[in-house]
C-alpha cells in the first residue's frame, strides 16, 4: 500500500513537471509490469476476457487498444455499440467495472 503511494505520488510529480507523453506511457508501462509481477492486478487478456462475457458488453464489438491509467489503476477498454464508442474504465487490481461513458 505504501509503495502503491509513493508510486502515485512520484508519478504526480513527474506529470507536473510536463514530461512528455512518451516517457509517461514507458513509466505507466513500468509501473504496470511491476504490479503485475507482483500479482497486484489481473492479467489483461483475463479481464478483457471477463468484461466481454458479461452483458452488455457480450453484445458488444470490442475495439481492443485498452489504456491503463497508472494514477488510478484502471484500464479503459473500448467497445463498439452499434454507432457509439462506449468506454469502459476497470480496476486492474479487482476486475470491477469502476465507470463507462457514455
Amino acid at each position: 500500500m505504501t509503495r502503491a503511494l509513493i508510486l502515485s505520488l512520484a508519478s504526480a510529480v513527474l506529470l507536473s513537471t510536463g514530461a512528455p507523453a512518451a516517457a509517461r506511457g514507458d513509466r505507466d508501462q513500468d509501473h504496470l509490469r511491476e504490479a503485475a509481477a507482483q500479482g497486484e492486478v489481473i492479467p489483461l487478456n483475463k479481464l478483457i476476457a471477463e468484461v466481454r462475457s458479461r452483458p452488455p458488453y457480450n453484445r458488444m464489438t470490442y475495439l481492443g487498444g485498452p489504456q491503463f491509467i497508472a494514477s488510478q489503476m484502471v484500464y479503459a477498454l473500448k467497445f463498439m455499440d452499434g454507432s457509439q464508442v462506449v468506454v469502459v474504465y476497470v480496476d486492474a487490481r479487482t476486475g470491477r467495472i469502476v465507470g463507462r461513458k457514455p
